[in-house]
């Protein structure tokens, strides 16, 4: 039986709308809708679900809803508010319930199962929502490709990398596994595995094959019988091919990551940062990373735009900050993302709103709400995420001195892979003031 929480968009009575003049919303009018659809989906009053609201929703004199404002747990929604005309204030999308599990995490029980593996989730899950995350403690190690089925819905793969199929030991009996639904199956998300044997593990862009003896962790290990690296992209973008590093007598990689000497010296592996602190011990006891992210150049633009270019193909996650960033004019700052050189001007599903005022857009990623733009530095970041294939999502916070916090989400499917990314001022104004930077990882 489905369960239901406050909405995180209109949950109390007390919950007062505005237009976009900052008057009171009287008489305005909230439809509900099933997520990314046009299909009319209840509210309702009480959290038993047993009365629902009227659809749409008429707020009162000043703005507020008769009622309470419950919606159906697992399940996102869209809102679209109008005016008493009927004319439109804002839409609101993939919206979930206040303390949704199935929105946020949800730990699953009851699980059975090597390859086709089978759970219960508590309270019952009823349909796969996109951006759901589950963990689970694992029967047994899986011994080929994997599904999952929650509550005896339909099993969907386990994938990852991006889609790749699991292979044998990627989840390991008694071990946490973390998944995500990401619309068409699950992502595996924490598929690194500690000991064991270890196939087709993405590195920095390459691979690593052929690794069948597990890495010692233990104090006193004796270290890696055979280690073979094929195609692995080193941290200073040379590409290592076929390289063997012997186990005990261990090898030394040198600083600029091309060759391999036989010495007593432990495995040294540079990063995209240095070379200092990433040292694998020969008795393989000792293991330090340096960072992933990679920054850009920062930028104190005086034109219309800001580009920032040359994004590896690899990159999964793009932070896009800025720093007391202005205008010479009252405009709204926005955010464009490009593939070949060529940014993307249609295909975004965009949303800002400050708690007062909102907008949409089509064309671009806000940062500000127009009508309500000032020439004021703004602070700020915004974070892109890869989804799948070339689909990107986007976070982003932005505030200004004495101004409400501006808040965005969107996504965008692009024609290529991401390389590049564009902050433009708006119309004829030009940046005058402030810093901005780009990291990836």
């Amino acid at each position: 039986m489905p369960s239901y929480n406050l909405s995180a968009f209109q949950g109390g009575v007390g919950i007062q709308l505005f237009d976009n003049n900052g008057d009171p919303l009287a008489g305005g009018l909230i439809y509900t809708y099933t997520a990314g659809t046009t299909t009319p989906k209840a509210t309702y009053t009480t959290s038993t679900g047993s009365v629902a609201n009227a659809n749409p929703i008429v707020l009162d004199s000043a703005g507020r809803a008769p009622n309470s404002v419950y919606q159906e747990v697992g399940t996102d929604y869209k809102f679209i508010v109008r005016t008493s005309a009927a004319v439109l204030v804002g839409t609101y999308d993939n919206i979930p319930s206040i303390n949704d599990p199935f929105s946020l995490y949800s730990i699953l029980t009851n699980v059975t199962g090597t390859n086709t593996i089978a759970a219960t989730g508590t309270p019952t899950v009823t349909s796969y929502a996109t951006g759901a995350v589950y963990s689970f403690i694992a029967a047994n190690t899986n011994t080929a490709a994997a599904t999952l089925a929650i509550d005896g819905l339909t099993a969907q793969a386990i994938s990852k990398n991006n889609g790749t199929a699991l292979s044998a030991g990627d989840i390991q009996v008694g071990k946490l596994a973390l998944v995500e639904y990401d619309g068409t199956r699950f992502q595996l998300l924490n598929n690194l595995v500690i000991g064991g044997s270890v196939t087709n593990a993405t590195v920095s862009g390459g691979t690593i094959s052929g690794l069948t003896t597990p890495l010692p962790v233990a104090s006193g290990g004796t270290g890696l019988a055979t280690l073979t690296l094929n195609n692995v992209l080193l941290g200073n973008g040379t590409t290592a091919v076929g390289l063997v590093a012997p186990g005990t007598s261990g090898n030394l990689l040198t600083s600029n990551g091309t060759t391999w000497a036989s010495t007593a010296a432990p495995v040294e592996i540079p990063s995209q940062t240095g070379n200092a602190g990433k040292v694998l011990g020969t008795d393989g006891t000792t293991v330090s990373w340096g960072s992933s992210i990679v920054s850009s150049t920062a930028q104190t633009p005086t034109t219309t735009n800001a580009d920032f270019t040359g994004i590896p193909s690899w990159v999964r996650r793009v932070t896009v900050a800025f720093l007391s960033l202005s205008t010479n004019a009252s405009t709204a700052v926005t955010l464009r993302l490009g593939t070949g050189g060529v940014f993307a001007t249609s295909g975004y599903l965009c949303d800002i709103w400050n708690g007062v005022a909102g907008n949409t857009s089509t064309t671009d990623f806000l940062l500000d709400i127009s009508g309500q733009t000032s020439a004021t530095a703004r602070n700020g970041s915004v974070t892109l995420h890869n989804v799948s294939g070339n689909t990107w999502v986007a976070v982003g916070f932005a505030s200004r001195p004495t101004q409400v916090i501006n808040s965005m989400t969107g996504t965008v499917t692009l024609g290529g892979v991401l390389d590049s990314v564009r902050l433009l001022s708006g119309g004829a104004a030009l940046f005058d003031a402030g810093t901005i930077n780009v990291f990836w990882e």
